[in-house]
C-alpha cells in the first residue's frame, strides 16, 4: 500500500496529513511541508482498512456508472420487479424501428429487442422508451388499486424520470412517479405508491401520516430501509 508508485503526495501549509481517493481510483496524500516519507507510509499502513474499503466503494460506483456496452448486450440481465429479464437482441436488417417486448420463456423472462444496428446505445434508448410505456400501464393500475383501497380521490398520474425522487403528490391529488419503480421489487414499489397516496390525508410526514402508511403496510419501515439500500444502484440504470 505504501509503495511510492501506488500514491502521490501533495505538500502544502496544512497542519495534518489527509488521504483522498479520486473517482478514477487514484490515491493522493496531502501533507504539511517537511513530512517524511516514513511518516506518510506509517499513516497509510494505519489507514489500510479504510483505504481498501474506500477503493472498493470507488470501484463499485464506477461499475454502477458503466457505459451502455457493459449493460445492453445479448444475454445481459435487466432488472425488473426486483428480479431480472434476460436481454435477447435480434438483428433485423433494414428494420425501420426497434421493437422491444417482454415475454415468458423456459429460461425465465425475456426482454426481446428486435431491429437493425443494435448498438448498446440504441438498445438502451429503445429500452428506456419501452420502460416508460410499460411503467405507465403497470403503475397506473397499481395506483388506482391502492387509491380504491385507501378510499382516496386522485388526479392526474404522470410517469417520468427525475433525479432524486421516486414519487410526489400535489395538494390537488396529482401524482408523479419515476418510471424506474418497475425495476424495484414489487413490495418496495407498492410502498412508494402507498406513501404518496397517504399524502392525500396528510401533506406532511407527521405521526398521523405514518399511521396511515402503517395501516396498509405494517412493515413499512423495513420496506423504506430496503429502498434506501438499493435505490442508488437502481437509479444508475
Amino acid at each position: 500500500m505504501a509503495e511510492k508508485e501506488r500514491y502521490s503526495v501533495v505538500f502544502s501549509n496544512r497542519k495534518t496529513v489527509g488521504i483522498g481517493i479520486s473517482k478514477d481510483g487514484r490515491l493522493t496524500v496531502r501533507a504539511p511541508y517537511g513530512t517524511s516519507r516514513l511518516t506518510i507510509e506509517r499513516i497509510l499502513r494505519e489507514k489500510e482498512d479504510w483505504i481498501r474499503k474506500s477503493m472498493e466503494r470507488v470501484v463499485e460506483e464506477a461499475r454502477l456508472n458503466n457505459a451502455p456496452s457493459d449493460r445492453y448486450f445479448d444475454g445481459a440481465l435487466f432488472p425488473l420487479h426486483g428480479g431480472a429479464a434476460e436481454l435477447m437482441l435480434r438483428e433485423v436488417p433494414d428494420a425501420d424501428s426497434i421493437i422491444v417486448s417482454l415475454r415468458p420463456d423456459v429460461r425465465g423472462t425475456l426482454l426481446s429487442v428486435r431491429g437493425s444496428n443494435l448498438t448498446p446505445e440504441r438498445v438502451q434508448e429503445a429500452i428506456d422508451v419501452w420502460g416508460r410505456k410499460y411503467a405507465k400501464a403497470y403503475l397506473e393500475a397499481r395506483v388506482r388499486q391502492y387509491a380504491e383501497k385507501l378510499d382516496v380521490e386522485i388526479g392526474r398520474i404522470t410517469i417520468r424520470e427525475t433525479k432524486t425522487r421516486w414519487g410526489s403528490c400535489t395538494a390537488d391529488g396529482n401524482l408523479n412517479f419515476h418510471w424506474k419503480l418497475i425495476l424495484l421489487p414489487k413490495s418496495i414499489c407498492d410502498y412508494v405508491i402507498v406513501h404518496e397516496l397517504c399524502h392525500r390525508f396528510e401533506m406532511n410526514h407527521s405521526k398521523a401520516f405514518w399511521a396511515n402508511v402503517a395501516a396498509v403496510f405494517p412493515d413499512y419501515k423495513d420496506r423504506r430501509k430496503k429502498l434506501k439500500e438499493i435505490e442508488k444502484r437502481i437509479l444508475s440504470w
